[in-house]
């Protein structure tokens, strides 16, 4: 089962009861959520890559 609030959270027995598909390891949330990941560490579904050649 898909968390509600994030696409890459899985229902898992293991951990806290999350595991994340980018990581391959538990979330770092005990309830998954998208826009924190990817403000505190630049991944999940709701991370944008700004690339600029400077």
């Amino acid at each position: 089962m898909k968390a509600k609030c994030c696409k890459c959270a899985i229902n898992t027995d293991k951990w806290h009861g999350w595991k994340c598909e980018i990581t391959e390891g538990p979330c770092m949330f005990l309830i998954p959520n998208s826009k924190a990941c990817a403000e505190d560490y630049g991944e999940g579904p709701d991370a944008t890559e700004d690339k600029e050649d400077v």
